[in-house]
């Protein structure tokens, strides 16, 4: 038997009562020092219940003698050593170490050829390693000194880096955990290492956090303890432990290195995966730190949510997607392909994706197991569809609707590799979807090969954002519906600059903190991102007005944000604590321009209304801002922006282009003017009578003289409606 693997400990000593049961075997009181392994060979056929237990004992910590000594010469000879420590165990009083014994022996029978046979001991049909783990099971459930070491060996056995038999883990692994309980003279350091690694499995985190616990207490490796404490503290919630995870993090132990980089394996790219490949123990925690503090910044989220997220997502995994078949078989040209992952796809995709938003599924007499999730994401929503086809634990990732009952859909690209289950027809596979995504819809009224080839569409561009990135958006019990505008403008001196939020929420979505009059309260966490930089800011907004708004108005307010010029990521959310509303926004290009560049420089457009504005204080004065962006056709579009970079005398020719949504036909407006200075701010009234009602996205465009190389353009949108 392979000797097991456990972490180093401080104070392992050999106990008194091994140490007695040693020496009843032979063992040489010098050879305690180096271990058992120079004891005289056993003698297992003729072994008495005190030696079974010094054996388990040995074995348990890697003391055990040779094992070859438990492997018999012959067939015969190993139906007449099962056959003894069975009359040992079944012996009066019994003997549950003579059953992990037996365990032992039958271990190292695996790969001998002879099969079990009808006798004393043995279990036809049954494989020699399988029937190990029974006997040591076995010895567990009889409970006491011996319960607990049998199910210590059997964890160690059954729990390798990617364990072979997870469905045998899965079927016996509470009963071993149950035997840790009893008390046993092998040290905490191994027996509650053990039995927490098993219970981080089953996902028991309570039972494993106390194992990882006691084992740190009992004098176990320091670093190893932080981790395992670490992944199951994440997982439940437990303050400080993102501290345990960053002390494993600088271990110089090479194992808890690679269990860290395995951790993030599941969602990390292959740049990031090189970049911590290139970290050393010394580097190690601040690259992790930065790896989840980057994705709680693109989340608009608190430090430390996502190294939390992801554990509690790992965990759930655990729980509810575990693969109990490790040889997965595939199909020819599947598309996605996970040969040891301990997880179903369902599980990958949660764990980089999290709960989904929706899910359906079509249940039928025949049919195959199958369920779809429907992930929302601002940059495009996310549908996946999965068919457990030929095991029920073993759910796939299929390309298509269509595939979840053997059909093509719009793809041919799937043929089988051999014998596999046939599902069954669904009937209305379609109308069970139809609420995921509006082509569903279209595919029941129209189960076109056009429509089929738009979902493949959706599918495939599902697939393969969902399968390469990782997400954790913020969900909200109801949703503000705010309108947010943003506006990139010059700063007051070079280098310098500011982003003007505009936000404005509808009366129907606020629920006010205090009455007579209404006020209103609301937490803002604004983040903005450029190469190397990040600005964060935190505000909380009371606001009263006079009275209560109608139905129809909405409620607005601006915050500024200093930033230095160039690109930036910006994001911000906002909560109304009254009620647990809110809402976020991003804008992915965020252009902050530069008061001190020679080269031309534009601000974004601010777009005014001549009637109910909210005033802001412009650098030229005040200036009433549109909410809505929104203009009766007649009534004009006011605009106000700032250019730099110029001199004065330029000349300068700017062209306003309206193009509508859905149509080839565009109206230009040009203006000329001579520029006053090196900075310009200048205020428009664009006519809007002869456009027709619709989006428009309005471009200004900016030239300095005829010199085309000189210009600049920015472009917002804007709505024309029936007066």
């Amino acid at each position: 038997m392979a000797a097991p693997q456990h972490p180093p400990c401080r104070g392992h000593r050999v106990s008194l009562t091994l140490l007695a049961v040693l020496l009843a075997l032979g063992a040489p009181v010098s050879a305690l020092g180096q271990g058992v392994a120079a004891a005289a060979p056993l003698a297992v056929a003729r072994m008495n219940c005190a030696q079974a237990l010094a054996l388990l004992s040995a074995t348990a910590m890697r003391s055990a003698p040779d094992p070859a000594t438990l492997r018999p010469a012959s067939h015969p000879g190993a139906d007449a050593i099962l056959r003894h420590l069975t009359d040992v165990a079944l012996s009066s009083p019994r003997c549950p170490a003579a059953f992990g014994a037996r365990g032992l022996v039958k271990w190292e029978l695996e790969g001998t050829g002879w099969e079990p046979r009808d006798a004393p001991g043995q279990r036809p049909g049954v494989p020699w390693n399988l029937d190990a783990i029974y006997d040591l099971a076995l010895a567990g459930k009889e409970g006491g000194d011996a319960g607990a070491i049998s199910a210590t060996i059997a964890t160690e056995l059954l729990l390798p880096e990617i364990p072979p038999l997870p469905f045998l883990v899965r079927e016996v692994g509470p009963s071993l955990l149950n035997a840790f309980n009893s008390p046993s003279a092998i040290p905490d350091t191994l027996r509650q290492f053990q039995r927490g690694r098993l219970a981080a499995w089953l996902w028991a985190p309570e039972t494993a956090d106390s194992a990882f616990a006691a084992y740190a207490a009992a004098g176990g490796a320091p670093d190893r303890a932080a981790l395992e404490l670490a992944r199951v503290r994440l997982a439940t919630g437990r303050a400080g432990a993102d501290s345990l995870y960053f002390t494993a993090a600088e271990s110089p132990d090479t194992a808890i290195a690679r269990e860290l980089r395995r951790d993030i394996a599941w969602i990390a790219d292959s740049s990031e995966l090189a970049g911590f490949d290139s970290t050393t123990p010394g580097t190690r925690a601040a690259w992790l730190r930065d790896f989840w503090e980057q994705r709680d910044l693109e989340a608009l989220r608190p430090r430390g949510s996502r190294l939390a997220e992801h554990y509690r997502r790992v965990g759930f995994a655990r729980a509810n997607f575990r693969l109990m078949v490790m040889d997965r078989k595939y199909e020819l040209n599947e598309l996605w392909v996970n040969r040891t992952a301990p997880f179903d796809d369902r599980g990958l995709i949660y764990i980089r994706h999290g709960e989904p938003d929706d899910t359906a599924s079509a249940v039928r007499a025949g049919a195959c197991p199958n369920v779809s999730w429907l992930y929302r994401r601002s940059a495009g929503n996310m549908v996946f569809h999965f068919v457990a086809r030929e095991n029920p634990d073993d759910w796939r990732l299929v390309e298509t609707l269509a595939n979840v009952s053997g059909e093509a859909g719009a793809t041919t690209r799937v043929r089988r590799a051999g014998d596999t289950r046939s599902c069954a027809v669904i009937d209305d596979l379609l109308e069970s979807r139809a609420a995921l995504d509006p082509i569903y819809a279209k595919l029941v009224a129209s189960p076109s090969r056009q429509n089929w080839e738009r979902e493949l569409a959706l599918t495939t561009r599902s697939r393969k954002v969902g399968t390469t990135t990782d997400s954790d958006p913020l969900r909200f019990p109801t949703l503000l519906k705010a309108a947010w505008r943003n506006y990139a403008l010059l700063g007051s001196a070079p280098g310098k600059g500011r982003v003007l939020v505009l936000t404005s929420i509808p009366a129907e979505a606020l629920v006010p903190i205090v009455d007579d009059p209404p006020g209103y309260g609301f937490r803002t966490h604004i983040v903005a991102r450029a190469a190397g930089r990040t600005v964060e800011l935190d505000s909380v907004r009371r606001i009263r007005t006079s009275h209560e708004l109608n139905p129809d108005q909405m409620l607005s307010f601006t915050t500024e944000v200093p930033l230095e010029a160039g690109r930036w990521d910006f994001g911000a959310v906002m909560r109304q604590p009254s009620d647990s509303a809110g809402q976020s926004f991003r804008s992915s290009s965020l252009v902050v321009p530069d008061i001190g560049d020679t080269t031309l420089q534009m601000s974004d457009i601010i777009l005014g209304a001549q009637h109910g504005g909210l005033p802001w204080s412009a650098p030229d004065g005040t200036f009433m801002l549109s909410s809505t962006g929104a203009y009766p056709r007649g009534e004009p579009v006011l605009t106000f922006y700032e250019l730099a970079g110029i001199r004065q005398g330029d000349t300068l020719t700017t062209d306003v282009t309206f193009a509508r949504e859905g149509s080839k036909k565009h109206s230009i407006l040009t203006f000329k003017e001579p520029a006053s200075g090196r900075v310009q701010r200048i205020r428009r009234e664009m006519d809007t009578s002869g456009l027709d009602d619709g989006r428009y996205t309005m471009t200004i465009t900016v030239r300095v003289g005829g010199d085309a190389q000189r210009s600049v353009s920015r472009e917002t949108s804007v709505f024309i409606e029936k007066p």
